[in-house]
Formats: structure tokens, sequence, C-alpha cells
């Protein structure tokens, strides 16, 4: 009888629901969780203009030569490093200055005294200039073509709005000889860590001769334990060690007070 009830109750319930309805009232409606917020996405790297293009507005000497494909990624460090370049092709000492460590500054100084950098840079032809990273550090390396000779650097830099500074690199005798690889970069600091690798070995390995003395222990012990000396026999006394007399040998008569008696 129960049973019998609750169904009266339910089939009560869906007729009063389908009263409301039908009376165009409608139900409650259903609420949801809404949905999570969308993740942030890192922004696009901004766009770098064209070496090209930076070159004619920043009218960069010519023999400036900076592929697109070796060009840094942002248009700051670009400006800076054709600017850097475009002074060593007009030699402009005091341009170029600016943009040095206070190490090269002074090294730049004493060149510029000598009038080497003069003579060195009105030779120039070409500057073949390529960029990228080693070892955390930002590089760019030159060729400088110069007469008929070729002249390689490489350079450490930073690069900001308001400040730009190049440190130069250690270059090892004979280094274009030794460049090797896609990677001239990279190799050039293979270079310097193998030179510097040799710089700290001695100069010279000294060989201590070693002797072997089994020998020698080996016949003392099988001399008998008397004591008898088994070491060289001296010209003052044969058969035994210098100073001492031989086992069994006559004792000599003392020689007299004086060098020159016998």
């Amino acid at each position: 009888m129960m049973r019998r009830n609750r169904f009266i109750l339910t089939l009560s319930a869906l007729a009063a629901s389908a009263a409301l309805v039908a009376c165009g009232e409608e139900p409650p409606p259903v609420v949801t969780a809404p949905p999570p917020p969308p993740k942030p996405t890192a922004p696009p790297p901004p766009p770098v203009t064209p070496i090209a293009d930076l070159m004619a507005k920043y009218d960069i000497d010519q023999r400036v030569n900076l592929p697109e494909d070796q060009a840094p990624k942002t248009d700051v460090e670009r400006i800076a490093v054709l600017k850097f370049y475009d002074a060593f092709a007009r030699g402009n000492a005091e341009g170029l200055k600016e943009m040095l460590s206070s190490a090269d500054q002074a090294e730049l100084t004493r060149i510029v005294d000598s009038g080497a950098f003069k003579s060195s840079t009105e030779s120039i032809t070409r500057i073949d200039v390529r960029c990228g990273n080693q070892d955390s550090d930002r590089c760019a390396l030159a060729v400088f073509h110069v007469g008929e000779d070729f002249e390689p650097q490489l350079w450490t830099y930073s690069a900001g709005s308001t400040s730009t500074e190049f440190d130069s690199v250690a270059s090892p005798p004979d280094i274009m000889n030794k460049l090797s690889g896609d990677d001239h970069i990279a190799a050039w600091y293979a270079i310097v860590k193998a030179e510097l690798a040799k710089a700290d070995e001695p100069d010279v390995v000294l060989e201590i001769p070693q002797k072997d003395f089994t020998k020698i222990e080996t016949a003392s012990s099988e001399g008998g334990g008397d004591g008898a000396p088994t070491g060289p026999v001296g010209p003052s006394s044969p058969g035994g060690a210098p100073g001492k007399r031989a086992p069994g040998a006559p004792i000599k008569a003392p020689k007299p007070p004086g060098f020159g008696q016998q």
C-alpha cells in the first residue's frame, strides 16, 4: 500500500510540472560552472627590420656586409653591429671609441697615436660580418679584407636602447687558417680554450731517472750479514770501503809529517 502511495505522489508531481509548463511558466534554469579563463600566451617577438633597410636608414657604409640569416634577432642589436663596423670602414676612431670597453679604448688610443689605425682602415675593401651566441655571449665575428690580406676579429657585445659596448676576444696566432666547420664563432672559442689549456702546461717536463736497487739489496742480504761493506772499493783501501781497511789486510806504517815527503 505504501509503494502505491509513492507512485501516486510521483504522478501528481509530474502532473503539476506539466500544468506549469502548459500555463507558460518555464522550469528553473540549470546552473553550470563557468569555463576556465584562457591561458595567457607569450606575445610574438617584435618584427625585425631588414638589414638593407637599416643600412639605408642609418647610412651604413656599403663595404659592411651583414647577411640577413647571420644578423641578430632584434633591431637594437642589428643597429649596434652595423654602426660598429661602419666606424671601422670609415676610419671613425671617435665614434668607435664610444662603443668599446675601457680596455679596448686604451688599445685604440695607442694604435691611433701610432698611425696604425689610419693606415689599416684606409685599406679596407670589405667587412664580412656574422653574428651568433656562444657560452651566453652575444658575438660578432668580422673578416676584414685589407688589400689582399684577411684580418679576422671576434667581439662580444651588449646592446641596449641607451648604451652599447663591444669587447674584443683574444686572437690566437694564425687563427684564420684554423677556423673550420659551419660555426666559426664556436670554432674560435674552442681554439682559445685549447690555447689557454696549453699555456697552463709546464714548459719542460722533468724526467727523473729511476734506479732499481733490488739487486743491490739482494746481494747485501746474501753476504752473510757480517757487516762487511758491499759498496765500491775505495782507492785507499783495496778490498774495502773508502777509508777502511779490508779484514785481514796488514796495517801500513804511518807516513811522516809533511806534504812533500813520501
